[in-house]
């Protein structure tokens, strides 16, 4: 009786071990983007095949390629669409035989951050609070702003504000290197976004009041829009300067001016109306048609050059003259 227990022991068949996923890096991506290499730990993978997804609750299957694994690793990247669902997926492998491993909520997908807009895009230095407006796309998790040049440390604002789509923090700017930096941000998954430029000018400034007749026209001062007469523009550097004063209707003034340290030069513009001209309306001559008449003479049919021409018959009133003639001759002889 005990070596037929034993002997059925034997044939009995010995569960495989569950797998399990103890660990994902990176465990995040941005939409419209293919991964670097994710890495996967666990434990139990089939050594022969397995297939890594992401699921999602209604949403269409994001499955990985494959590059390496092994019983305790999977290497493999994500293909993300543009217009993949933002929020956490499920990570799910597979197994050749048919097992899976779920691990939840262990993957997500952001959306891509993008850099539109900076404003003011430029500011003085030695100003020791500079709020500046950074606005795109995908910036809810930005923790931190900074401005970027190679040439010298970075230069990170506090954060004032942050939503979806702008990033507001100010700046110290007490000390920093006249130049153009570049504003970057860094979200909570260590990803930088850079792009746009700051430029960092000399607080030794001017500025310069710009008037015209009439008013309400636009102004640019070095080809750069700064409003509408009457204006005073701030924070212009000393120097030669052209000013543009525009308006529709009126022939463009171009002033030039030179601006000095602590003090306001003045641009004053008379605007001339383009002229137009007079549009005179040119009577058109009526056109008289005149009707030819036929011609009704008979053209003379000419002899034919073969047929001899008859003499002229010889007048009665010329007979009589010439008979008169040779009578008084007689006479007179």
């Amino acid at each position: 009786m005990t070596g037929a227990i034993l002997l059925t022991s034997l044939v009995l068949p010995v569960a495989a071990e569950a797998s399990t996923i103890s660990g994902i890096s990176p465990a995040q991506a941005y939409t419209g983007t293919t991964t670097g290499m994710i890495t996967i730990t666990g434990s139990n993978f089939n050594t022969t095949l397995v297939t890594v997804r992401l699921i999602k609750e209604g949403k269409t299957n994001i499955t990985a390629a494959i590059s390496s694994h092994t019983s305790t690793s999977i290497k493999c990247k994500f293909t993300i669409s543009s217009g993949a669902t933002v929020g956490s997926w499920d990570v799910v492998v597979v197994n050749r035989d048919g097992s899976e491993v779920v691990d939840p909520n262990a993957f997500t997908v952001r959306r891509t951050m993008t850099l539109s807009s900076v404003n003011p895009s430029y500011a003085l230095t030695n100003n020791d609070s500079v709020e500046v407006t950074l606005a795109g796309t995908g910036l809810s998790d930005v923790e931190s702003m900074y401005l970027f040049n190679s040439e010298y440390n970075n230069i990170t604002a506090v954060i004032d504000d942050i939503d979806s789509t702008q990033v507001v923090g100010t700046f110290d700017l007490i000390g920093v290197d006249i130049d153009t930096y570049k504003i970057c941000i860094e979200d909570s998954f260590s990803t930088v976004k850079c792009g746009l430029s700051f430029d960092v000018l000399s607080d030794e400034v001017g500025s310069i009041e710009v008037k015209s007749s009439p008013s309400g026209a636009k102004v640019y001062l070095d080809s750069v829009y700064m409003g509408i007469t009457p204006t005073t523009v701030e924070d212009v550097e000393p120097g030669s300067h052209k000013v543009l004063i525009s308006k529709t209707g009126y022939v463009d003034s171009i002033k030039w001016v030179t601006v000095k340290t602590d003090s306001t030069a003045s641009v004053s513009a008379d605007l001339d109306a383009v002229e137009t001209a007079a549009t005179t309306s040119v009577p058109t001559a009526a056109t008289t048609q005149t009707s030819l008449k036929a011609n009704t003479v008979k053209v003379p049919t000419p002899w034919p050059t073969n047929t001899a021409t008859p003499a002229a018959s010889v007048e009665p009133f010329v007979i009589i003259g010439a008979t008169a003639a040779a009578f008084v001759l007689l006479r007179e002889r």
